[in-house]
């Protein structure tokens, strides 16, 4: 455990490198500016805010943001011609692998805070701000959540080795692709296994079930997708465990 964590730290050393983790930071608390000017125009209250900032910041722009991160992440040793040291040393490989998802983890969650205290400020200038503990602690459970939504496209990044024009293109395909059948999920019959093997759609089913409905026109809509807490954790823990797997072990043989 403690060498897993010297790792780690060593991981978090190389982020000063990585100038591309600042700026999409500076994104997560620039993207609310324009979708309070939206919901301030149509003198809707904070709620609306706070979701329209998790249907397009998080589901849209969060996916593409890791999976960019996680490429930098994983090619860092390969591109500064290191590799050959670390067989050396020896650091074992699947631990390198593990402590960069842990690092990839806590950018998740860090732009996910990040995100919800530009929202709360734009809170502020649309109206009252309510509920900021609940929304802090779905914020980190999105922060989570997403981290896993990347791991299938980060078994991709790992698996080809591409460069890194190669990665984003695959990162802005696979991000476009689930919050696409996110958004549309009620188009979809709710039988469809797509909405039950694609992380971004599990997560869209289990967040529909917190929007609100003051007419209830929407809910007996919505109702036949909707997704428990522990079906939703279930299925994220399930994806999450195969995708380490797979991560770990290609990375080992491509080392190798």
């Amino acid at each position: 455990m403690k060498e897993l964590l010297d790792i780690i730290s060593c991981e978090f050393s190389k982020l000063k490198r990585l100038k591309f983790i600042l700026i999409s930071i500076l994104g997560a608390c620039l993207f609310p500016i324009p979708a309070t000017i939206l919901i301030a125009k149509d003198n809707l209250p904070f709620e609306q805010l706070f979701k329209l900032v998790v249907n397009f910041g998080y589901f849209l722009l969060l996916p593409i943001v890791l999976s960019i991160v996680a490429s930098q992440l994983f090619f860092i040793e390969r591109d500064n011609d290191v590799l050959k040291n670390l067989a050396t040393v020896p650091v074992p490989k699947g631990k390198l692998a593990l402590a960069k998802l842990a690092v990839l983890l806590f950018i998740s969650l860090f732009y996910s805070v990040a995100g919800l205290g530009a929202t709360i400020i734009g809170g502020f200038i649309v109206g009252i701000v309510e509920g900021v503990a609940v929304k802090l602690g779905m914020s980190i459970a999105f922060g989570i959540m997403f981290f896993v939504t990347v791991l299938p496209v980060v078994v991709l990044i790992v698996y080809f080795n591409r460069s890194y024009i190669f990665s984003i293109i695959l990162s802005f395909v696979y991000a476009i692709f689930n919050f696409s059948i996110s958004l549309n999920i009620i188009n979809f019959e709710p039988n469809n296994p797509i909405l039950s093997v694609l992380p971004a759609p599990v997560i869209m089913r289990w967040w529909m079930a917190f929007w609100g409905d003051p007419t209830g026109e929407y809910t007996v809509l919505r109702q036949p997708y909707l997704l428990s807490t522990p079906a939703c954790v279930g299925i994220l823990c399930l994806i999450t465990i195969i995708a380490v797997l797979l991560i770990c072990m290609i990375y080992k043989k491509q080392e190798n």
